[in-house]
């Protein structure tokens, strides 16, 4: 799922507040299924969430706010680097999306 948003973002098929959202929902309903799993939310929510690896190379993943910070300004050179990181992940087929 989150490949196909950053397809649509990059398509300019939805913006940058609507693929936050959707990424920000998608985070919620694993920490809410991973809560139901584990028997306590709470401590869940507050640990585990998203970390989306762009490409290869990127051993550390972004966060949700990452990168919604770096895209904020599409003029900015983290925007363009981050356009151009999700563009070749998504060529590699190598933008990969982690719950910890």
């Amino acid at each position: 799922m989150a490949r196909q948003l950053f397809g649509q973002f990059l398509d300019e098929e939805i913006d940058r507040d609507t693929l936050i959202g959707r990424l920000q929902e998608m985070e919620l309903q694993l920490q809410a299924d991973a809560g139901d799993e584990f028997g306590d939310e709470d401590e869940v929510e507050s640990t585990q969430s998203l970390r989306i690896r762009i490409f290869g190379g990127d051993t550390l993943g972004m966060s949700i706010q990452e990168i919604e910070h770096d895209l904020q300004d599409p003029a900015h050179p983290n925007a363009q680097i981050l356009m151009r990181g999700i563009a070749f992940g998504l060529a590699e087929d190598e933008l990969e999306v982690h719950f910890e």
